[in-house]
């Protein structure tokens, strides 16, 4: 009999960790390189990253960060975390951090932890804050890492942990890291991975611990009703896509699929750009098409609920000024869908074949725990509603954090106290959309239903991976015969198999590093067994043995192959005879080897041949002797004018020149201040009130997105935000990023010109455009570096004059604001300016400010921001909150009141005790 066998460790709690050879052996390549660990679902990756977590403390030091996509899974590792780690020095050291808590006292948090647990986007907006570091951060260990690709927060961490870490490795784990070689690829470059640590649950070593899973499929009939309302909306997509193929958009035939209307809308595209007429139509005719297959998708593979809330959704986009999804929805053929949606009952089978599973399921195991996956809220809505009529089941809803068309969202406190209840068996049926896909340790979920199958391997693996966790489990997936459930589930099935051809093909690419030492990298783990305590690699070699006894044999059979021995290759009668390795028979076929080609003896043919060609050749020689001289030539001129350039232009070469960029605090959610800080750029967020980026004190940048400069054009907002953005800097400039300015629907590319011409000519405001975040980012450094150099290279003279500009006294009557586009002064002001200019003994060529009666928009930004920094210094004071702070600060006016005022005048102001009248002058005046 098998005994259990525990892994003892300095920083590990005892029984904490169950002995298996395969994991002892991921951690061994885990602490020898940055590493992909990829495992099946519920066969233990937290426990490998619990004991890389504890071994690169101890030996190394530091801290360590996690970060999950989820807060429940945050919670579940802070949990784990609290139990399993060793001397921990406080209660403090061991924390969470999510986007509910304020950032000041995350700060606090990281400062006191040596384990931080965090979702990445916290991550990233506070290191580009600057209110954390990550340079002492020692392990990175990315859960969930198939999330580390493109912008997502997740990725981001791994480029600023990798820039800025004194000592840095990286874990990431998942059981789908993606379907092909360049998804792959592109999260371990993302997180700097050098290694994949790659397992199946065939693998002998795994095979003992992997519980039984059954995946089954349950194919249901669609209602007749569904069919009868489908059928109208097949006519009008048929209709519209026979349109679409007359005027030469859509090339496909038979049935429409999102694909064929994905390339027909590339194809409308390109038709706008080139100004044909009759491609604004086809687009709007395209976005119904997709959106009428949208519909008739949902009402026969999903049913009532899910068509319901589609139709919903539209109808609030359309109110929010979508003027395409208005349009298909207040045609009377969906308006009228709508209204019998809203009063008719659940017709999909669906809905009754996932109670009936599991009712049966309850029924044979009344311990049972079951989760339900479905895509849309109504669905789940639904299922909890006709679980909880049968009385035989008590069913616990698990969707997102936000709230829309009527439906609530769960707060991340209601998220964790359901998956509480539902482990400690109050709740006995899960119902759950997407956010219950990933990472959840549900350990008794014995039956998991698919109400529908997703085309996406990776969320199918997550899915799956909810049930089989520590006992044999079954998953249903439920498919609707005859709609794109099919198409779905063999779309799912066909990734899933490419993702491991995919993961290997990546690990042969990357090698091995030879100089790993297993010994060593193991050496303060132990493994208990029946009260013996020895290494842990003894441990694991010895598992191997036990586990896998044929890989001996098999590894003799490989080699007898490879050295010649083959078995029946001797048709004629050779038994026995040793292979030989013929060079014809190791090349490709069809391709010639050296041997083909004749020998060296050379017949007098070929030696005049050779003659001939050797004349040939001594020409070329000449013509390329002459071709080198004026290339040396050309390089010369090449020198002498980058060496003029130099002497000439100051400007030329300041890519060295350290810059500074103020960054706005919403600008955060972006890609583009994780690029700055990656380049090196010293980033500080503030909130500004006009513009994301300002750069010194002269230039001020607002980016906009290309659908946002289109919104903002056609509710007539941008000509007012032009104008702000010109008072509010000497240097303003207006970016516009993405892609299709002129093939955006809705607005005629004549608009749109109309607009860059007003903005740039008639306001004299700068307008450039780039393609994404990255090259926002590389903008504004190069714009950043080219400021900075620009006042590094002005005379001494020139700085005071522009300092004299700044710090004038605006009370001297010739001052005003200068607003390009034109200052409305009268000639009258313009006199007066002029003798004023001559009293002061300014130049004529100096800045001319002259002041009118107003005050300017830039005073009034100052004063704002005076008044906000005000209310975040009575905010920081102990017990006074943003109500208070402004109650504070409208009775006293001022700090230094506040400073002078008693206890008795505090108190007077609502919300202030005697209590925190005393801390509050206690903190102020000590």
């Amino acid at each position: 009999m098998f005994m259990a066998a525990f892994i003892e460790h300095p920083r590990l709690t005892a029984e904490s960790v169950e002995a298996r050879a395969y994991q002892i052996e991921a951690v061994a390549d885990c602490l020898g390189a940055p590493t992909l660990l990829v495992l099946p679902t519920a066969l233990g990756k937290t426990p490998i990253e619990w004991m890389v977590l504890a071994e690169r403390l101890h030996s190394v030091g530091g801290r360590a960060l996690i970060i999950a996509p989820t807060n429940a899974l945050v919670n579940q590792h802070f949990e784990d975390l609290k139990a399993v780690i060793k001397d921990q020095k406080s209660e403090d050291s061991v924390t969470s951090m999510s986007g509910s808590i304020d950032w000041r006292k995350r700060q606090k948090r990281w400062d006191a932890a040596e384990i931080i647990v965090a979702t990445p986007h916290v991550i990233r907006n506070d290191v580009n804050r600057g209110s954390i570091d990550l340079s002492d951060v020692t392990i990175l260990v990315a859960d969930e890492a198939h999330h580390s690709t493109g912008k997502h927060s997740s990725a981001e961490v791994g480029d600023l942990y990798l820039q800025t870490a004194d000592n840095p490795l990286i874990l990431g784990a998942t059981a789908s890291p993606g379907s092909t070689r360049e998804q792959v690829e592109e999260v371990c470059n993302r997180l700097g991975l050098r290694r994949i640590h790659s397992r199946s649950a065939e693998n002998a070593l795994l095979s003992p611990y992997a519980a039984g899973l059954q995946v089954k499929e349950v194919f249901v009939e669609v209602d007749d009703g569904l069919k009868l309302m489908a059928a109208p909306l097949q006519m009008w997509l048929e209709h519209l896509v026979d349109q679409l193929r007359r005027l030469g958009y859509h090339v496909h035939t038979g049935r429409a699929t999102s694909t064929q209307l994905n390339e027909t809308r590339g194809r409308i595209q390109g038709a706008i750009v080139r100004g044909e007429g009759l491609a604004y139509n086809a687009a709007r005719q395209c976005a119904q098409a997709q959106r009428l297959l949208n519909l008739i998708g949902y009402l026969l593979s999903q049913g009532v609920a899910a068509s319901r809330e589609y139709l919903s959704r539209l109808k609030n986009s359309g109110d929010n000024g979508d003027k395409g999804a208005s349009a298909f929805f207040n045609d009377g053929r969906i308006t009228q869908l709508f209204e019998n949606l809203k009063q008719s009952p659940e017709l999909h089978e669906k809905v009754g074949k996932t109670v009936n599973l599991v009712l049966d399921q309850l029924q044979a195991h009344p311990e049972s725990r079951v989760i339900i996956f479905a895509h849309f809220r109504d669905t789940v809505n639904e299922i909890v509603r006709r679980l909880e009529d049968s009385g035989q089941a008590k069913p616990e809803r698990f969707v997102g954090q936000s709230s829309r068309d009527g439906s609530t969202g769960m707060t991340q406190k209601a998220q964790l106290e359901g998956l509480k209840r539902f482990r400690e068996g109050k709740c006995n049926v899960l119902v759950a959309t997407s956010v219950g896909e990933e990472g959840l340790d549900v350990p008794r979920a014995d039956l998991v239903v698919f109400y529908e199958p997703v085309g996406s391997e990776i969320r199918t693996i997550q899915r799956r991976g909810r049930t089989g966790r520590h006992r044999a489990g079954t998953v249903y997936v439920l498919i609707a015969r005859d709609t794109r459930d099919e198409g779905a589930r063999a779309s799912a099935l066909f990734r899933e198999k490419k993702m491991k051809q995919a993961i290997e093909k990546v690990r042969r690419n990357m090698g091995r590093p030879t100089d790993d030492n297993p010994v060593e990298l193991l050496k303060s783990f132990k493994v208990r067994q029946n009260g013996v305590i020895g290494s842990a690699h003894a441990f694991m070699m010895s598992e191997m043995k036990r586990l896998a006894p044929e890989l001996g044999e098999l590894t003799a059979r490989v080699k007898t192959t490879v050295e010649g021995q083959i078995p029946d290759a001797n048709i004629d009668g050779n038994k026995g005879k040793k292979y030989e390795n013929v060079p014809s028979r190791l090349r490709p076929r069809g391709q010639t080897g050296l041997d083909s080609f004749p020998s060296s003896v050379t017949s007098p043919t070929i030696e005049g041949e050779q003659k001939e060609s050797n004349d040939k050749i001594e020409d070329e020689e000449l013509d390329i002797n002459e071709n080198l001289a004026k290339l040396a030539v050309r390089a010369a001129e090449d020198i002498v004018q980058a060496l003029t350039t130099e002497a000439i232009d100051p400007l030329a070469h300041e890519a060295d020149i350290p810059c500074r960029i103020i960054v706005d605090h919403r600008e955060l959610n972006t890609s583009i201040a994780a690029t700055l800080r990656l380049q090196g750029v010293d980033v500080d967020v503030k909130t500004l009130a006009i513009g994301d980026f300002k750069i010194g004190d002269r230039v001020l940048v607002e980016r906009k997105r290309v659908r946002d400069f289109v919104d903002s054009l056609l509710d007539g907002r941008l000509l007012e935000q032009a104008h702000r953005l010109i008072a509010a800097a000497p240097r303003p400039l207006l970016l516009i990023e993405g892609g299709g300015l002129f093939t955006q629907r809705a607005v005629h590319n004549n608009a749109l010109m109309g607009a860059l011409a007003t903005l740039t000519i008639d306001l004299g405001l700068p307008v450039v455009t780039t393609q994404d975040g990255e090259e926002t980012a590389r903008f504004l450094i190069i714009a950043a570096r080219r400021e900075q150099a620009l006042l590094g290279a002005l005379t001494k003279e020139a700085r005071e004059r522009m300092k004299f500009g700044d710090e004038i006294d605006q009370s001297n009557p010739w001052f005003a604001n200068q607003i390009p586009g034109g200052s409305g002064l009268d000639e009258k002001t313009k006199i007066d300016a002029t003798e004023s200019l001559i009293d002061s003994g300014l130049a004529t060529d100096q800045k001319v400010i002259l002041k009118t009666s107003k005050k300017g928009t830039l005073d009034l930004k100052d004063e704002k921001q005076n008044q906000t920094n005000k209310l975040h210094l009575l905010e920081s004071l102990p017990n006074i909150g943003p109500t208070t702070a402004r109650r504070l600060l409208e009775h006293f006016k001022s700090i230094e009141a506040i400073t002078k005022a008693d206890e008795a005048e505090l108190c007077q102001v609502s919300g202030v005790g005697p209590a925190s009248a005393r801390t509050i002058l206690e903190v102020l005046r000590k």
